[in-house]
């Protein structure tokens, strides 16, 4: 999972929210919240949510269509229904881990704060979830190499509670996750990683620095499969100080 740019809210939107809102309002007075009475008119906008997002699931990285996938609520529409149209709730993710994994869950460290209806975010809301449209998941989330079982498996950084949430929530380490990610750093990444350690091994200053320069950074473009997993690749294999000695810079995605 990488920090995503969800760029302007597109024009059609609130206007869809307005009238949207007001439908709704007269149902959930009468008789609650209906998921089914919420509509679709929100995913009038996950065609240019999806590109914005580099056709990629917000959460696990895979590139996918956007037809047959999901227009994710951060919060979800089931407790914040009037967020439902709300720009800065709307994420594009796989079934898998918005249906099959998260659903409804949005877990909180302090489940009183939850917010009222038509409160707007976040008031005193603590999410354990991470957003990765306003915060840098590379910060909570890292890729570990298991020793045992030779996988790739993301892990809290540094501990932290709302990585191990996130990864749980999310199931980010389900099997078959975790199977695509080792055929990707397999395929894709260990040659970058056999290729640079070749050329340092040679003790070829010039060739390590060049290569460098032109290998990693087309790696960890955004456009790219699972770009937060192959920069723990590369940072695992290539540690700071090793990167330092050679005057190589590990840019963050």
């Amino acid at each position: 999972m990488i920090h995503l740019v969800r760029g302007a809210e597109p024009g059609e939107l609130p206007e869809i929210r307005r009238t949207e809102l007001e439908r709704f309002r007269a149902i959930f007075t009468s008789k609650g919240v209906d998921r089914h009475e919420l509509g679709k008119r929100y995913t009038e906008v996950k065609r240019y949510l999806w590109r914005q997002q580099e056709l990629k699931c917000c959460y696990c990285e895979k590139i996918c269509e956007d037809v047959g996938n999901d227009l994710e609520h951060y919060r979800p529409a089931s407790r914040y229904w009037w967020l439902v149209w709300t720009w800065e709730n709307l994420l594009f993710a796989c079934p898998n881990c918005n249906r099959w994994a998260k659903n409804d869950e949005f877990p909180l460290v302090d489940e009183t704060a939850r917010l009222k209806p038509e409160e707007a975010p976040p008031q005193g809301e603590q999410p354990q979830l991470i957003d990765p449209a306003t915060e840098d998941p590379l910060d909570s989330i890292q890729f570990v190499l298991d020793s045992a079982s030779g996988r790739w498996l993301p892990r809290p950084r540094g501990a932290s509670v709302r990585g191990a949430e996130t990864i749980r929530v999310l199931s980010l380490d389900r099997q078959a996750l975790l199977e695509i990610f080792q055929r990707y750093v397999e395929d894709y990444v260990m040659p970058e990683v056999t290729h640079l350690r070749k050329l340092m091994d040679a003790g070829d200053e010039q060739s390590v620095r060049t290569d460098w320069g032109r290998r990693i950074p087309r790696a960890l473009q955004r456009t790219r499969h699972h770009v937060a997993l192959t920069y723990d690749v590369f940072d695992h294999f290539f540690p700071e100080d090793e990167r330092q000695r050679w005057g190589l810079v590990l840019p963050r995605p």
